[in-house]
């Protein structure tokens, strides 16, 4: 089966459009990529990102795709605060000086005459600019909060629309505990590089006009400053480098251990059965110091950082103070001047300097969620365009299928269902039950063959009309943490109550619902809460039947069941019989007595296919089972 790949849904802010696929190499024209070649690309990405090490301009221009005006309101305000500020700080200089006492008469004028005018004036005029700086920082700071809540949610939608929109053969490829460090860890990284972005912006264009200013009142000693602070800037530019291979270790081994904790909750009592907690935590812990030891180095070095710039900036501002002392004649409101906004441009640059630095270790968390997010778009399964009015005969020709091209899933599988037929499938592990299971829900698409519903090929179908026909009960009934009505609509608007009551009739489980503490609005934990496992399949089984499908397929619906939750589900399939098309996965063969006929698989071949007394004649797995069984129809 090959990927195709399909148009991004994404709105035009979408920060990762246009971003090119880096995962899947090229391959010839005619090569087909195999469902084990497309998981296992997927699998390596997530285990072993690739490192593409873009540069981070380019990384940041993309995200910020779109977002141009509200980063130039964000830059505009900041300057205009910026001069507002290094105005106020000059006019504050010479107010010191005046009011301590120091004759400015002679000195030449600072402040475009300013400062020339009286002191109740200056005052007014500094209170004024305090008012209109503070309204500038207002805006600034409002478009900068919106633009990290727009884009969060722009990311966080989308990436999640990507993720389940891929085809199943990525999905299930990548751990759930890799798609949730994606959906949480990154996302959080990827929030904090806007946030560094927006403080980078503002703290940048106020740093701009306060340097500005100081040009003003003297351009030699500020332009030499400028110069040197360049030079530092520049020179701690290798520990960014650093840290950015550093926040790529750090975001690798992080995903290892969002694997392994989430296998440690899922084997959890199985852990303390075999009494194994410690072993297990050892396990944990060895992931935590990788990671820990990649934190540790690149929290060390921002720290660094931080301090190295700050010295170093002192340093630069004590020296040019001696330069201009020794070597040059400058009024002394010139000199209060120009330190107080230097100060002030240092304690900016400073934060700048660290938010740069910040960026190398949140830049690879940004890149690897592009890559993904391409990766999974570029899976994408195309849609068809036939709409599908009902379910009639299903027909599967010459049906191969295999996960790495070279061994066979399923091979040459043909037969044929009628409408209201119900079909079971028997067969030792391993015998292509699933996979056919998988193709006829069209998780999966055939590598040779056809697969047609009344002459219809199933890719021709159009999504949304194939799945208002369709429904799944799986082996593993899950529930989430809402209440069980909905639970059984199952996300699906318009879904009412009284068809949410109406199939919870149907798969023999509304009275139990009723005796709840909140009937249909009792809250159910992410685990099922108080609920057994019969009654999470019954309502597994009235999720599936809300919609009144034409076809529904069950997986093992009985395997794990108490006789009278099993007797309930059969009596549930007996009363469906002629009215959908079923398809039953089943060990327990109790479980087939509704059915019409049986397909029994073996080694990916439909080894036969008939009725009960014709398999029990001619079929020697089947006289096997039931003779296992014990049971006889």
């Amino acid at each position: 089966m090959s990927t195709q790949s399909a148009q991004s849904d994404s709105t035009p802010s979408d920060p990762t459009d246009s971003v090119p696929a880096v995962v899947v190499p090229p391959v010839e024209e005619d090569t087909v990529l195999t469902p084990a070649a497309i998981a296992s690309s997927a699998e390596q990405m997530f285990q072993n990102p690739t490192d593409t090490n873009l540069p981070m301009f380019p990384t940041l221009r993309r995200l910020f795709k779109g977002e141009y005006p509200s980063l130039a309101i964000m830059a505009t305000t900041s300057f205009l605060g910026g001069l507002c500020e290094a105005t106020l700080l000059l006019l504050i200089a010479n107010l010191a000086l005046s009011i301590g006492g120091n004759d400015l008469s002679e000195q030449k004028s600072l402040m475009f005459g300013l400062d020339k005018l009286p002191v109740n004036t200056l005052f007014m005029v500094a209170i004024g600019l305090t008012a209109i700086r503070l309204g500038l920082q207002y805006v600034a700071s409002r478009s900068g909060a919106r633009l990290t809540s727009r884009l969060t949610q722009s990311l966080r939608n989308g990436t999640f629309e990507d993720f389940i929109g891929a085809s199943w053969e990525v999905q299930s490829a990548i751990p759930e505990a890799a798609v949730q460090d994606l959906l949480q860890r990154h996302l959080a990284k990827t929030q904090a590089a806007v946030i560094s972005v927006g403080l980078l912006m503002s703290s940048g264009f106020m740093v701009m006009a306060l340097l500005m200013s100081a040009f003003i009142v003297d351009p030699l000693a500020s332009g030499a400053i400028v110069i040197f602070g360049g030079f530092l800037f520049m020179g701690l530019r290798p520990m960014t480098i650093k840290a950015k291979r550093l926040g790529r270790q750090q975001m690798q081994q992080g995903v290892i251990y969002s694997v392994q904790s989430r296998e440690a909750i899922d084997l959890s009592l199985e852990i303390r059965a075999f009494g194994v907690s410690e072993d297990v935590a050892d396990r944990l812990d060895k992931s935590t110091r990788s990671e820990i030891a990649s934190l540790y180095k690149a929290q060390l070095m921002a720290r660094m950082v931080t301090g190295i710039y700050t010295s170093a900036a002192v340093l630069i501002i004590l020296a040019a103070l001696v330069a201009m002392d020794a070597f040059l004649d400058q009024p002394l409101a010139a000199v209060g001047a120009i330190v107080v906004v230097l100060v002030r441009a240092l304690n900016q640059t400073s934060g700048i300097q660290a938010a740069y630095h910040g960026l190398g270790d949140l830049v690879p968390y940004i890149q690897r969620l592009f890559e993904e997010r391409q990766f999974f778009r570029d899976s994408r399964p195309p849609s068809g365009s036939v709409h599908l009015e009902s379910i009639g005969k299903i027909e599967f020709t010459d049906v191969t299928y295999s996960y790495d091209g070279v061994h066979d899933a399923l091979q040459d599988v043909s037969f044929t269902v009628e409408p209201g037929e119900a079909v079971g499938i028997i067969g030792p592990s391993g015998s292509g039950k699933s996979t056919l299971i998988q193709l006829l829900l069209r998780l999966r698409h055939a590598s040779t063959g056809t697969y047609q519903l009344d002459g219809v090929q199933v890719g021709d179908i159009e999504d949304q009309s194939w799945f208002s026909m369709i429904a799944f009960v799986p082996q593993d009934s899950r529930i989430y943490d809402d209440t069980v009505a909905n639970n059984i609509r199952f996300f699906r608007q318009g879904v009412s109550d009284e068809q949410i009551m109406e199939a919870a009739r149907r798969a023999h489980v509304h009275e139990e619902i009723l005796a709840m503490p909140d009937g249909y609005d009792t809250v159910l934990g992410s685990r099922g809460g108080s609920l057994s496992g019969g009654q999470r399949q019954r309502v597994a089984i009235a999720r599936a039947l809300v919609r009144r499908p034409a076809m529904l397929v069950l997986d093992e619906p009985t395997s794990a069941l108490d006789m009278q939750s099993e007797s309930l589900v059969h009596e549930t399939l007996n009363e469906l019989k002629g009215s959908v098309t079923l398809f039953v996965i089943a060990h327990r063969l109790s479980t087939l007595n509704s059915c019409d006929r049986i397909m029994v698989m073996d080694h990916g071949k439909l080894q036969a296919f008939g009725d009960r007394t014709d398999l029990e004649s001619n079929n020697a797995f089947y006289k096997e089972a039931l003779a296992l069984s014990r049971i006889r129809t």
